[in-house]
């Protein structure tokens, strides 16, 4: 993998619970890694009527380094793109940045990962 090609900035997020002091299940997004350095390459692009509506989704390719912290990135999992800085509000994050991953596959033997991912360009997140 050439480190000259991993010139974007991206964020790996996991949906998990945590808990309030009262009991009370918190569901959010939090980052499993945060403005990790990748290639993106658009792979295709879709438009097509769905109940009513016209949708349009985007697919595209991350390749990442191979790291414990990325390891077990699966399609439960989400892409932020480009990535905000740390710290940053959630409200900074817009539909627009969030990607659905679809596959992860290792290249080599644990040089990096190849995530297919896809968003739907009318903001709303890909199903």
């Amino acid at each position: 993998m050439r480190a000259g090609r991993l010139d974007r900035r991206i964020t790996i997020q996991r949906f998990t619970t945590t808990y309030s002091p009262s009991g009370e299940p918190i569901k959010t997004w939090t980052d499993l890694v945060s403005r990790r350095w990748a290639e993106v390459r658009p792979l295709r692009g879709d438009e097509r009527f769905d109940t009513p509506q016209l949708v349009a989704k985007q697919q595209v390719e991350f390749r990442i380094r191979w790291g414990r912290a990325v390891a077990d990135v699966n399609p439960r999992d989400r892409i932020v793109y480009p990535a905000v800085q740390p710290g940053s509000p959630a409200e900074e994050i817009d539909e627009a940045r969030l990607y659905d991953i679809l596959a992860v596959h290792e290249i080599g033997r644990r040089d990096g990962l190849r995530i297919i991912a896809a968003r739907r360009v009318d903001g709303v997140p890909a199903t």
